[in-house]
């Protein structure tokens, strides 16, 4: 992903190559979305719920989708403008609606009629005693009464009977054959609308279809600006995001085990216009503000490296010249770790999936 940044930056704005970098970076950002899916299954990814719009998340995962999309299925999905904001993690939704949707094309393989999946996003609004969906063999999650932003997912393949309905959320609980489900789909689903505090609702008859909704609470509204539309960030006239050079002419220290990833953030900060000093063996690192450690107006590390961690780089660094920013990278933050990093005097962490997005804007902010 860092490469693709330099390459986007080398072609310019406006290259015949720029199309074919974004399809890249599309495709990179689901490949990193999808480890963090499986971190997540694991229960090692934290999720990210930001007060976000629904209609994006659908939009974008739809047009993903009909690339593995079955022959001889119509798919037809609508958002209805005032569907509220929720406080949820965009890349769990999308993974939601992954699963969903692969279920539905499943229930429609080798049936006569003209296979159908229709997703719906639209606002509702419940009230004490509301009705179920027609058919609905059970609700998971509480449902209380206030506004929701619904997510429906609806098919007209085979059909569940009220025993499978009621084991579909078991992991590894599955009804396809052998090499075609792992019983795992629906239980993520299941995992993922917890941790959003929604609501689940399952309504199915066999041989005519079944139904999923799901019900995100609709977030606070903070002020009358937090309904305004996001404001996309504009490219740099070289075909970057959000790479434009700053000119600081400061001295960053990077150190990372990592060679490829070496190259890759030395370029990028250069090209804003930092000196960079970099290492890939920690104790080199150390040696050098050792020697002169006024040299350094900052220092970004990475966490797990041989030898010597991240953080016992820190606390030597802090030992050395106490004052010097110190911001540090990984794949992993756990609470034990964020707290042990304060008091090694690191300043901000880097979520290292994000490196290349979150680095430049952590060294603007530390670099004065």
């Amino acid at each position: 992903m860092g490469n693709l940044e330099l390459a986007r930056q080398d072609v310019g704005a406006g290259h015949p190559a720029q199309h074919s970098l974004d399809e890249i970076a599309k495709a990179g950002s689901r490949a990193k979305a999808l480890v963090q899916q499986i971190l997540a299954f694991g229960r090692r990814q934290v999720l990210e719920r930001k007060r976000i719009v629904l209609a994006p998340v659908l939009e974008e995962t739809m047009r993903l989708l009909r690339a593995t999309q079955p022959a001889g299925i119509r798919v037809s999905h609508g958002c209805a403008p005032d569907t509220p904001r929720v406080m949820a993690d965009g890349t769990q939704i999308a993974q939601v609606l992954v699963n969903l949707c692969t279920n539905a094309w499943h229930a429609l393989e080798g049936q006569v009629r003209p296979g159908e999946v229709e997703i719906q996003l639209q606002a509702y609004d419940h009230t004490p005693g509301a009705a179920q969906m027609a058919h609905t063999t059970h609700r998971l999650g509480n449902l209380l009464p206030g506004r929701y932003a619904c997510l429906t997912v609806r098919d007209n393949g085979a059909g569940m009977d009220q025993a499978t309905q009621r084991r579909i959320f078991e992991p590894f609980f599955t009804t396809k054959g052998v090499g075609k489900g792992t019983g795992l789909g629906l239980a993520v689903v299941h995992g993922i609308v917890q941790a959003h505090e929604a609501s689940i609702e399952v309504a199915s008859i066999p041989n005519e279809g079944t139904t999923f909704r799901i019900y995100f609470p609709a977030a606070e509204v903070v002020s009358p600006d937090d309904d305004e539309p996001e404001q996309q960030a504009p490219r740099d006239g070289r075909g970057g995001d959000a790479f434009q050079t700053q000119g600081k002419g400061k001295q960053v220290l990077y150190v990372d085990d990592d060679e490829a990833l070496v190259f890759v953030i030395t370029s990028l900060l250069q090209r804003q216009g930092y000196r960079v000093s970099s290492y890939t063996d920690p104790h080199e690192a150390l040696a050098a503000v050792r020697a002169d450690p006024m040299k350094f107006d900052l220092v970004v590390t990475d966490y797990n490296m041989p030898g010597i961690s991240g953080l016992a780089l820190a606390r030597e660094l802090k030992n050395i010249r106490a004052d010097l920013p110190v911001a540090m990278a990984s794949g992993y933050f756990t609470d034990e770790l964020r707290a042990h990093t304060l008091d090694a005097g690191v300043r901000e962490l880097i979520n290292k999936p994000n490196i290349v997005e979150e680095l430049c804007d952590a060294v603007a902010r530390l670099v004065r």
